[in-house]
């Protein structure tokens, strides 16, 4: 097949969801365009990939491939009309919603990563595929984790500037777990500045008091105020390309991915879980969607259950248990087991009908 991507090329989005197929689908023998900048001198492709709603003319093209019978993929990984006010990206995108909406409702086919948002993307177009985020293997090397070698326990979390909300519901069980144990507590990403306080004080130095009174300044102000009493190691945010070497690099022991219950985390997808597992860590979640439906071992979400559940696994012989989860993210999780989905949808030849009638034969 002749594939085109539309898509940006500088986020974790487009790893997962066109990076590591693209990969994939190209060692299988297709050619694979990424169009990040539109149209050029292209010939006509098979199938266009249409990823988010990040190009304002994207109406345009399709109608230009349904006039040429070029089959129409849409994909999305987020309900991007649930997105809470307090996370970063919720002004930017009140403004493509109606071209989110218009690309849902006109594409011959939708993907996306669950079976919990693809019910909820039917409501606009009964064509819905899961395509599940699927790591590449050859992505992750696990650092050592010889005890002699290294200072004590290490758990963490790693993650973008839209989890402020989700990581404070976790942190109080971590500042009461380190008054009575010795470990590291380790945070990457959530910015680029060489500090979290640093970061928070740019920007209401940048914003004024609209950014201290909005949402989003709320939520990192009060994440700040959680972390106060808590011993931490601090990594900025790096480019996407290296994220999967971070995250080895920093060695984590527990990786934890608290979320908070609401409409946007709940169509989510456990991407965290495949990043803990093939790093080397296993993984403690928030016992809620999307966490609840993969993770074996998770936590409801106050301060007792969290500090219930970690204790245990501090003192535990925990290589078993990640042995485990790492085992069902190479079988379930894994590109090149999966690729075969994206080229049956790309063909026509997987829709929704016949994804539900595979699931139920399962």
């Amino acid at each position: 097949m002749n594939i085109f991507f539309l898509t940006e090329t500088e986020s974790g989005c487009y790893k997962w969801r066109g990076a590591i197929p693209a990969k994939y689908l190209r060692q299988r023998g297709h050619t694979v365009q990424i169009l990040d900048d539109g149209f050029q001198a292209y010939e006509a492709p098979d199938v266009l990939v249409i990823f988010r709603a990040h190009y304002p003319t994207a109406d345009k093209i399709v109608q230009w491939c349904k006039q040429r019978s070029i089959r129409v993929v849409f994909d999305t990984d987020d309900a991007l009309d649930r997105v809470p006010r307090e996370n970063v990206h919720y002004r930017e995108l009140q403004g493509r919603l109606d071209l989110y909406h218009f690309l849902l409702e006109n594409a011959d086919v939708v993907t996306t990563t669950t079976p919990v948002l693809a019910a909820e993307l039917r409501q606009r177009n009964p064509n819905v595929v899961v395509l599940p985020n699927s790591a590449d293997p050859e992505d992750w090397t696990i650092q050592s984790r010889d005890v002699s070698k290294r200072e004590g326990l290490r758990i963490g979390w790693t993650g973008s500037a839209t989890h402020f909300h989700d990581l404070a519901v976790a942190l109080p069980a971590i500042r009461e777990l380190q008054k009575r144990h010795d470990f590291t507590f380790v945070l990457q990403g959530l910015c680029d500045r060489p500090s979290l306080p640093e970061f928070y004080a740019e920007l209401v130095s940048t914003h004024g008091k609209p950014f201290v009174n909005s949402p989003l300044g709320k939520s990192i102000k009060r994440f700040l105020a959680e972390l106060e009493g808590i011993c931490y190691e601090f990594h900025p945010m790096v480019r996407f390309d290296v994220h999967s070497s971070k995250v080895c690099e920093l060695a984590l022991d527990i990786g934890i991915a608290p979320v908070v219950e609401d409409p946007f985390n709940r169509n989510k997808s456990c991407i965290k879980y495949y990043e803990y597992a093939l790093s080397g860590a296993i993984t403690v979640a928030s016992r809620a969607l999307p966490y609840s439906a993969e993770v074996p071992v998770t936590a409801k979400n106050n301060r007792q259950s969290w500090k219930d559940t970690l204790e245990p696994l501090l003192e535990a012989d925990r290589t078993p248990l990640w042995r485990a989860q790492r085992d069902w993210v190479l079988t379930h999780r894994n590109m090149e087991c999966n690729v075969e989905l994206w080229e049956q949808v790309y063909r026509g030849e997987l829709t929704s009908s016949a994804a539900a009638a595979d699931h139920n034969a399962a």
